[in-house]
């Protein structure tokens, strides 16, 4: 509103350039107004004020025209602000120009240095401090406010302040409002509460409608606290309320009060009451809550009033009492579908009444029907938020949530507002999105209670999900899926029947490779083999089907203890990698674990050796570093098929199975060939080289022929070894003698397979000069070539002569060999000669030897 400008004094031409620049100023903002408002000219404006103003000495006469711009400045901002479009709000322009008018005021100072002027001066800055708050600027407006302040109550001496107008009176008691006001949104708490107390203080001077502000006040500052998490501010918002209650008593008890204000304060009282319970909740001053219960009956019984009673008798562990508020509550006919659940969910968490929330439950669907506000949908999230455990409140919870989701009313009402209404009406989106909650809400329910393993409550919410998926292309998939977990469930019961009849319906709604998986997983558990392994092979046919079923279902068959169902899903995966397709999981570390499995299972070391042979022509066919990796754990791989193979061959040689022994002797070393050279290595190589060909020459089936081919490879081989091995430079070592004994004794034995006697002869002739070399072995030379079908007298000879010199040689020569050699030879002799008289000689030249 306009201010009224002083009483016109007669001024002669003012001296003081500031003022006259300052009129100009004004008179610039006149003609804009009330279209328009520069910030140029109130830039300039602010800038003559604050320094040419700022140290003036102002005679009575110059007070009074700076009075006059002031007003006018003022009364072009009001211009201003009524000629506003109705979206148009307040700027920061605006109020400046009224705090420019407000400051152009306090330079100047009170005319006449009354009390009245400075008030008038006080309402000035009042006013545009509430203008600085309207649009937010509360440090701004709270300056303001303080100056106002300081204005009132300067001039003590002056005047009196009980000789205060009425007028003035309200204006103390608006500014002390708004100056809370200002200093609660700066976070001045304590100031804004001194501030509202001298407000109240000022209450019998002031018109009984007042109250109603301050009361306002109250309230607003307690529901601001209220909402805040610190328990302190909650419970400080207890004190403001009750307060704001004393003030509306305290009018109350006035006798003098019209019909309207009465009206208002009582309406004002409720609102107090109802605040005040609620933060009494909140700070769970439980039995003060009740106690406001009972003030608020006393003037009326609304919806609210039976919902506080209702949490207070909760906590208190009155549970008989707080069902009786439910149903209490539940009989109002109200509209707040929120409040009702919010009272059901108190009566499912603290008083554990399944029987009432049922009853109240279905008086209310009957009440506001199935899709008012997604009453049902938001009941079953509340009966279904606690996790699944055997206490029999949970049951209860289950047992209704089931009942609701599965009356008829429910789902005949959403599936048939569903199917009767046009894609994109509202009510049918409504529908829709309660539907599609209601069927996540069971079906969570469902996992959890599988999770927890209470198997029979997942199937009944499964199947009580299903009823909620709508049979279109996306429910097929619903359906599906929900008929996939619901066979999981009965396999888990061990009902495999159900389960398979339950997996058909899938498969008919939506063939997949995870309808396959499960059948496999089906008959796992139920110890078919036979089918599980004919699962593998469905799924490996199947469109969508990816490798890491196959993972899956080995991981499965060992979890099992199905050894023979892993090898079939391994050996699936196997396949895979021939066919160049890119898998996660490396070819080695299948085959790793396919040898592993088959290591646990008896009578399977053909298979063992199959997919040893597998591993080895791998490896020559893709490279040593793509097949078993590159760096340290390609290395762990090798050693790892390496001294597998070895320990297999360890195991053939005790079971005396010398053909395989000799097999993987031989994949041994070819699996130790790809570590890098060194001596460990090397003598490896060299070991399972030798150790093969004595298994070969040990084993009787196989041919021949086969044996001495392959005995004479792996002995040169086994030499190019020794070789290598002597090479490495900075090695030290020396010629391994028992590697030269052993080496030569195999070359004999299989030189006398090849019927080389001459060859012999020569292994005799370098045996002789090896350290270390026995007469024993000699001695067993000689036996193991008359043991020949067609025996090679000469090498037996020669082997029994290197015997018996190599005996002899010894000081304490042992008699008993000497003895056992002379019989061999004249056996031998015997046996070449028959009865002749050159049997006799030679008999006779070899005892004469020994006598020697």
């Amino acid at each position: 509103m306009k201010i009224h400008e002083l009483p016109s004094q007669d001024m002669e031409t003012p001296t003081n350039e500031a003022l006259k620049r300052a009129e100009e100023l004004v008179r610039e903002i006149e003609e804009a107004a009330p279209t328009s408002l520069s910030a140029d000219s109130v830039k300039k404006l602010r800038n003559v004020v604050a320094e040419s103003f700022a140290q003036a000495e102002f005679s009575e006469e110059q007070r009074v025209n700076a009075w006059r711009l002031s007003y006018r400045l003022w009364n072009t901002s009001v211009d201003i602000v009524n000629n506003l479009e109705v979206d148009q709000e307040l700027t920061e322009d605006h109020a400046e120009l009224r705090q420019i008018a407000s400051d152009l005021l306090a330079i100047a100072g009170a005319i006449g240095n009354t009390r009245s002027s400075f008030v008038r001066i006080a309402m000035f800055f009042y006013k545009t401090g509430c203008a600085w708050h309207k649009i937010k600027k509360y440090l701004k407006a709270s300056a303001c406010f303080e100056r106002a302040f300081e204005l009132c109550f300067k001039q003590e001496g002056s005047g009196s302040q009980s000789s205060d107008t009425t007028e003035q009176v309200e204006f103390y008691f608006d500014l002390s409002l708004a100056r809370a006001r200002a200093a609660w949104e700066l976070g001045g708490q304590t100031l804004a509460c001194s501030l509202l107390g001298r407000a109240r203080g000022l209450l019998p001077t002031v018109p009984t409608d007042r109250r109603v502000e301050l009361a306002e006040q109250y309230l607003q500052f307690g529901k601001s606290l209220l909402l805040k998490d610190d328990t302190g501010s909650q419970a400080e918002s207890v004190r403001y309320m009750e307060t704001g209650l004393d003030v509306c008593s305290e009018a109350l008890s006035i006798s003098q009060l019209d019909d309207v204000d009465r009206t208002n304060l009582e309406r004002l009282k409720q609102r107090l009451l109802r605040n005040l319970t609620a933060g009494q909740l909140q700070n769970e001053n439980y039995e003060s809550a009740l106690r406001c219960v009972d003030a608020l009956r006393l003037t009326t019984d609304q919806t609210s009033t039976s919902y506080f009673a209702l949490r207070a008798l909760a906590k208190l562990g009155r549970h008989e009492e707080a069902e009786r508020e439910l149903f209490t509550l539940v009989d109002h006919a109200g509209e707040r579908v929120d409040l009702y659940i919010s009272a059901l969910e108190i009566v499912i968490q603290e008083c554990s009444r399944i029987d009432a929330v049922e009853k109240a439950f279905f008086i209310l669907l009957e009440q506001f029907g199935p899709n008012k506000e997604q009453l049902p949908a938001k009941v079953l999230e509340k009966l279904l938020r606690q996790e699944p455990s055997g206490d029999p409140s949970c049951i209860k919870r289950v047992e209704l949530a089931l009942k609701i989701a599965c009356d008829e009313k429910i789902l005949t009402a959403l599936m048939a507002e569903n199917e009767g209404l046009m894609l994109g009406d509202k009510r049918q989106q409504s529908s829709q999105k309660q539907r599609e909650f209601v069927h996540a809400l069971l079906w969570t329910s469902g996992s959890e209670h599988f999770q927890a393993k209470m198997y029979k409550n997942s199937i009944r919410l499964f199947e009580a999900s299903m009823l909620y998926v709508v049979r279109d292309s996306e429910g097929c998939m619903l359906e599906a899926k929900s008929l996939r977990v619901l066979c999981l469930c009965h396999i888990a019961l061990s009902q495999f029947e159900r389960a398979a009849e339950v997996l058909d319906a899938a498969e008919k709604v939506d063939p997949c490779i995870a309808t396959i998986f499960l059948k496999f997983k089906m008959g796992l558990q139920s110890r078919n083999e036979t089918d599980a392994c004919k699962q593998i092979e469905r799924m490996l046919k199947c469109p969508d089907f990816e490798p890491e079923f196959l993972n899956l279902a080995c991981h499965e068959a060992i979890a099992c203890k199905s050894i023979t169902v892993a090898v079939s899903a391994l050996c699936s995966i196997l396949s895979l990698y021939t066919s160049e397709r890119i898998l996660a999981t490396g070819e080695v570390v299948v085959l790793r674990n396919l040898i592993l499995l088959l290591i646990q299972e008896k009578n399977r070391r053909s298979d063992i050796l199959k997919y040893f042979k597998y591993a080895q022509k791998r490896l020559h066919d893709v490279g040593c570093e793509k097949f078993f990796g590159a760096g340290s754990n390609g290395e762990r791989e090798v050693k790892w098929f390496s001294g597998a193979a070895w320990n297999e061959a360890m195991e053939c040689g005790s079971e005396q199975n010398w053909k395989s022994c000799a097999e993987f002797f031989a994949i041994s070393s070819n699996f130790y060939s790809q570590l890098p050279k060194s001596l460990g290595s090397l003598q490896f190589v060299q070991t399972a080289l030798l150790l093969c060909v004595s298994a070969l020459l040990t084993a009787v089936d196989v041919k021949e022929s086969e044996v001495i081919h392959i005995a004479t490879n792996y002995l040169d081989k086994c030499q190019k070894v020794h070789e290598a091995l002597v090479a490495l430079p900075d090695s030290g070592i020396k010629i391994d003698e028992s590697f030269d004994i052993f080496l030569n004794l195999l070359l004999f034995e299989l030189k006398g397979r090849a019927k080389e006697d001459a060859e012999q002869l020569k292994i005799l002739k370098r045996c002789s000069g090896i350290p270390g070399f026995t007469a024993l072995q000699f001695f067993k030379m000689g036996l193991e070539t008359c043991k020949r079908k067609e025996p090679a007298t000469e090498v037996a000879v020669a082997s029994f002569r290197m015997c018996l010199a190599l005996t002899l040689s010894d000081p304490n020569a042992d008699y008993k060999v000497v003895a056992a050699v002379i019989r061999k030879m004249i056996n031998l002799a015997n046996t070449r000669c028959k009865d002749g008289p050159e049997a006799s000689t030679r008999s006779l030249s070899y005892i004469r030897l020994v006598i020697k």
